[in-house]
């Protein structure tokens, strides 16, 4: 199984401020979250995104423990590439997209059909992965929708739906100047607050999305 770590500029861990390289790094003991080298695997990338992407090897045996892994010796692998501004940029516009599939699912017949279109667009690769589409800030107007459908709901006593479109206003106004984990943080709260579905946890699925784009986009392995 391969496994990933994200890292701050210059290869440095963003929590503890461990210098990372391709030379064996090695702790005399493993305390989950406390002491220990931890990595993660490709379902939880979602949770630990910052500037650099690494793949991590380790020699020894590792411990799974919620979303990451934790071992006693291990070292930098190789960079991945893909990972960069472009795809970060990317990835927290499609984030807004898939709250904007939330919104659109809750509204139902308060909105005309304009939040999925929104959801579309926002969803769609633009030209050269970059945060524009059609040369057009693919944000304008959202927020001035997202608004108006939550006070639209919040007449019709659709208080889910009134908080849903809540959430998609908020990411608008993050989108660029927030870090991308705060918008896929956002994209997964607004998955958590619509109505229960008996077929699962919905923050689960929305983070198995965001894996999956993350997959997708960066080209790793799915397997993996």
């Amino acid at each position: 199984m391969r496994y990933y770590k994200f890292l701050g500029a210059g290869q440095v861990a963003p929590f503890s401020g461990q210098a990372w390289s391709t030379s064996w790094l090695e702790v005399p003991e493993v305390s989950p979250c406390e002491r220990g080298l931890h990595a993660c695997r490709v379902e939880d990338l979602p949770y630990w995104l910052h500037d650099e992407l690494w793949l991590i090897e380790f020699d020894g045996p590792v411990t799974a423990v919620g979303h990451k892994v934790v071992g006693r010796r291990g070292r930098l692998s190789a960079r991945v590439s893909r990972w960069n501004a472009v795809t970060s940029a990317a990835f927290a516009r499609a984030c807004v997209g898939r709250t904007a599939v939330h919104a659109a699912a809750e509204c139902g017949d308060l909105d005309d059909g304009s939040l999925t279109e929104v959801a579309e667009r926002l969803l769609a690769p633009a030209a050269g992965d970059g945060a524009t589409v059609a040369g057009l800030d693919p944000f304008t107007g959202v927020r001035e929708l997202a608004l108006r459908r939550q006070e639209a709901a919040a007449r019709s006593a659709r208080r889910t739906a009134a908080l849903v479109c809540g959430y998609l206003a908020d990411a608008v106004e993050m989108a660029t100047v927030y870090p991308v984990p705060a918008l896929s943080y956002v994209a997964a709260r607004a998955a958590q607050a619509r109505r229960p579905d008996p077929a699962g946890d919905r923050d689960d699925v929305e983070r198995r999305w965001q894996a999956g784009w993350l997959v997708d986009r960066l080209g790793l392995n799915s397997g993996d």
